[in-house]
């Protein structure tokens, strides 16, 4: 759905981004994170179509949004890391605004803002006037302009950024409705906890370079060929528990305290199994048993450090 083909962008002597490659099919959310600086806001304005690349070419559902533009922006849903709004427009006299340039047939208009303004949590504020709106209902009109004419793409650059805790849970509800209904999205953000549990693959910038992409459950498995176990069970067995272990194959570096422990475990999934029932046929009472994931923020600070190539 989205294709950076040796997408490059250069300000004088400065190389904002480098021969980008990255190929992201439908129905992904892909998160971009890096720092700033890192190339991202120029990487999502070459994908929209606002940044010429200095060469390589970007395609939105196969279509190379510089060469063929207007028949691109029809799949292309866009919110910038700072907008602005009509402060004197009600509600959905800004989405009626942009439903008509976005040549929406005059008779779904209607019954499109009201559906819009559902999805979007606006219903309370229809009729209110923009510039008494906090920034996180701005931020959620944002998205509905940017979704008003059912693109098949969203690009949004740091949606996030200014918005208080409530106001970010609100506004990842919304994407993750999008995401429910079948959209692809691509999000930019440096504050990794935004894309926890919502991203299904990730790319990681630094210098304008494409350090790592892929999906997130591929770059785990490349970023730890070893797992890490966290188990807790009831009553004594702390004895019991460290013998069952050190005697399980593909465990290692055994950490175990009153009732609870850690270890490392070099086997297959299926094989871990074995472990849980060698614990419980030794006599332990077992409350708690899985792997420790890693979070996106693990593998950032991975990856920047090239620990995992």
């Amino acid at each position: 759905m989205i294709r950076f083909a040796k997408l490059r962008k250069e300000f004088d002597t400065l190389v904002a981004v480098h021969d980008l490659e990255v190929e992201i099919p439908p129905g992904e959310v892909y998160g971009l994170i890096g720092p700033n600086g890192a190339g991202k806001t120029t990487t999502i304005r070459m994908a929209c179509g606002l940044l010429s690349p200095t060469s390589g070419k970007v395609f939105i559902n196969g279509i190379d949004v510089h060469s063929e533009p207007e028949r691109a922006q029809a799949f292309i849903g866009y919110l910038s890391d700072f907008f602005s709004v009509y402060e004197d427009l009600k509600v959905w006299e800004y989405l009626d605004y942009f439903a008509h340039a976005y040549k929406l047939p005059e008779s779904e208009i209607p019954a499109r803002i009201d559906q819009v303004i559902a999805q979007v949590g606006l219903e309370v504020k229809r009729d209110a006037f923009i510039k008494g709106l906090s920034r996180g209902m701005k931020q959620r009109l944002g998205i509905g302009r940017a979704i008003i004419h059912r693109p098949k793409v969203l690009l949004l650059d740091e949606p996030a950024s200014g918005l208080d805790p409530k106001a970010r849970m609100d506004l990842r509800n919304v994407l993750l409705s999008l995401r429910d209904d079948g959209a692809t999205i691509l999000i930019s953000s440096h504050i990794l906890t935004e894309l926890e549990g919502f991203c299904t693959s990730i790319g990681l910038m630094e210098k304008g370079n494409m350090v790592r992409s892929g999906r997130i459950e591929q770059i785990v498995a490349d970023a730890s060929p070893v797992r890490v176990v966290r188990l807790a069970w009831a009553r004594d067995g702390r004895a019991t528990v460290e013998s069952a272990l050190k005697s399980a194959t593909h465990v290692s570096d055994v950490l175990v305290r009153d009732h609870d422990g850690l270890f490392k475990f070099a086997g297959a999934e299926d094989e871990l199994t074995d472990v849980l029932t060698a614990l419980i046929g030794a006599g332990v009472r077992v409350t708690a048993f899985g792997e420790v994931k890693q979070t996106v923020e693990d593998l950032y600070v991975k990856l920047s450090r090239n620990e995992v190539m």
